[in-house]
């Protein structure tokens, strides 16, 4: 009877610190999404459309770029280093490749800025001085998400989060210090991401323990592993950046630069939510990767834990649709029909929410082919969308089909997870 009470307190104890550690997580990193996505917002406050229209394109260069060449290795990075901790004790292997795609990342882009460097600005609607000051924040980003992820891949949780909190506020508090002095513009916009991501890298590179990181070593073998999860990953992400932004493309060649500005800011807003969402991903993965083969935990993961978290995030969404004619009232008549498209926008924050709870285990079991192929038929069902909707819709077409697109993706991983996922995980 004693023994019998003395695991159930030690069960609540664990329950209780993994619930104290995931809303720990999940409210700092929460801030740090929310302070992200207003940095945008507040610069719409001090840009004209046709202006915030072209900082967007910009920015959709820069995290295009940032998204296929170092992004896409985030996931394989997490996983192997976790694996490779369970195994050796120290994660110096796939740090060491996590390093070669950084260096690699920034000669990349350096390459494509000069071979495309004139498409971009004809895109955007800047000139070459500007296009130098979107090469800097490419570098910020680049930094930023590989100091991260390293800590991700490190099991340190709250130092992920903290780090992204102090990125999204050093942007945000020089934004408001740049316009205050009247210095805010295109190019200062950009050069604030780039000083945000050394500020954070100064600040955080003195918590590292670089132990497990040493001695850099490339294994030809464990570099061919990642490289192959990396491939796919790379495809789907770059399916879901066009996903995010493909809209842009589309509505670049239908609509005004003022139209771009205006349907931008309602989808930087609706991209805060799906960060937000993702946060789930970036917490549960690192535990997914690990005790995906445990069908108990498994359980407790999606009938227990999801429902609460899924339900929390369906009560802040509709909280967010109620208000909006509020918050938006800071930026007058300019932006007023941002309103309409925000709120078409966030009816697909619904299912994104709903999908984010498979994604971590998609990654453990390294069903990267299907997320590619799922993710492949959502970016050609939104851009066949928006070539439909756009020229007789305008931006409220482009919303629509970007909705449409992520109910299907929810329906399709769904079916895949009830036909073969289930069976995989014992459940």
């Amino acid at each position: 009877m004693l023994r019998d009470v003395n695991i159930m307190l030690a069960r609540i104890g664990r329950e209780l610190r993994q619930g104290k550690t995931l809303i720990t997580f999940t409210s700092i990193r929460a801030l740090g999404e929310t302070l992200g996505m207003v940095a945008p917002l507040i610069v719409a406050k001090f840009f004209s459309p046709g202006l915030f229209a072209s900082y967007s394109l910009a920015r959709m260069v820069v995290f295009f770029f940032a998204a296929l060449l170092i992004s896409s290795s985030q996931v394989p990075f997490i996983i192997f280093a976790n694996q490779e901790k369970l195994a050796r004790g120290r994660i110096n292997k796939t740090f060491s490749v996590q390093l070669t795609f950084l260096i690699l990342s920034l000669f990349l882009f350096a390459a494509m800025s000069l071979l495309l460097g004139r498409y971009i600005m004809a895109f955007a609607g800047i000139n070459r001085g500007d296009l130098f000051f979107v090469q800097l924040a490419f570098v910020g980003f680049v930094l930023k998400t590989f100091l991260c992820n390293l800590f991700m891949a490190m099991g340190q949780r709250i130092k992920n989060s903290l780090a992204e909190l102090a990125f999204s506020g050093f942007t945000l508090c020089l934004v408001f210090v740049l316009h205050l002095t009247d210095r805010l513009s295109l190019r200062t916009v950009f050069l604030i991401y780039f000083t945000s991501a050394l500020l954070v890298v100064f600040i955080f590179i003195k918590t590292i323990d670089f132990g497990p990181l040493r001695p850099f070593i490339i294994d030809k073998r464990h570099f061919s592993d990642i490289l192959d999860c990396v491939k796919w990953i790379m495809l789907a992400t770059t399916a879901v950046y066009f996903v995010n932004w493909g809209d842009n493309l589309v509505l670049r060649c239908f609509v005004s630069m003022q139209n771009i500005g205006t349907y931008n800011l309602a989808y930087q807003a609706f991209k805060g939510v799906l960060m937000l969402s993702f946060i789930i991903d970036a917490y549960f993965l690192p535990f997914i990767s690990q005790h995906v083969s445990d069908a108990a935990k498994m359980r407790v993961y999606l009938s227990e834990k999801r429902p609460k978290i899924f339900l929390f995030g369906l009560l802040g969404i509709g909280l967010l649709f109620v208000v909006l004619p509020r918050i938006f009232r800071i930026y007058g008549d300019a932006y007023r029909d941002s309103i309409m498209l925000l709120r078409i926008l966030l009816i697909g924050s619904v299912p994104m929410l709903y999908t984010v709870f498979y994604t971590p285990i998609f990654s453990a079991l390294k069903e990267y082919k299907f997320l590619q192929i799922a993710c492949m038929l959502q970016v050609l069902l939104n851009i066949i969308l928006d070539l439909l909707l756009v020229p007789p819709m305008g931006p409220p077409g482009a919303a629509i089909a970007t909705v449409v697109a992520y109910f299907c993706l929810a329906a399709i991983i769904e079916v895949y997870y009830r036909v073969k996922l289930k069976k995989m995980l014992g459940l």
